[in-house]
């Protein structure tokens, strides 16, 4: 139950489905297809990788790995991870971007409001531990890392932006604790570099 609270409370940007989400999965003339959210379908060219389409154009390439998917638990989140009892990692993917006004700065003011709204506290009490730049998939982004009481128990984001003209992603792990600590910042770095963005 804690565990299902505490990923509720890792959503940071209330949504609908996003629609390049991926709904499910058919075949056409004997070949597999993705079907998305917005009722539009592709070739499902992931089947012979180690890797899983998550939204159109995003793969995660970590199954092999010790990050093991688990069922997201709000619609909010386009995908979930499990790495183990302490660390988790997930992805909010949506079709809004810097075009509306999403750029880093304004997601890092919005992320730690959330965080704040969420789990009851003050913007004013979040303490942001670090903001570094990290990359995913060739492209240069911002790791905002901050620290949340949840119900008792801390809990510490490090939540990788990506900010284009339509779309905004936030990568994310999170640890039970109150530090960043060095695992938590190599487990982040290596959930980023599962995550696979085609151009």
């Amino acid at each position: 139950m804690m565990r299902a609270l505490l990923v509720t409370a890792a959503v940071s940007l209330p949504t609908l489905i996003h629609a390049q989400n991926v709904l499910g999965r058919s075949m056409v003339e004997g070949r597999g297809i993705v079907i998305f959210a917005d009722g539009t379908w592709d070739y499902d060219d992931t089947g012979t990788t180690e890797c899983a389409l998550i939204s159109r154009g995003v793969e995660f390439c970590g199954q092999a790995s010790r990050w093991q998917p688990i069922p997201p638990q709000t619609p909010e989140i386009t995908a979930s991870y499990r790495f183990d009892d302490r660390h988790y990692g997930q992805m909010i993917i949506e079709g809004l971007g810097e075009e509306d006004g999403l750029t880093f700065k304004a997601m890092r003011q919005i992320v730690i409001q959330n965080a704040a709204s969420v789990t009851g506290m003050s913007v004013a009490d979040i303490p942001v531990l670090d903001v570094f730049p990290s990359e995913v998939s060739g492209q240069k982004i911002q790791t905002i890392v901050y620290l949340v009481d949840f119900e008792g128990m801390d809990v510490v984001f490090a939540n990788g932006v990506s900010t284009s003209p339509r779309e905004t992603m936030q990568l994310m792990t999170y640890a039970i604790g109150a530090e960043f600590t060095d695992q938590h910042r190599e487990l982040h770095e290596e959930f980023l570099s599962n995550i696979k963005v085609q151009d």
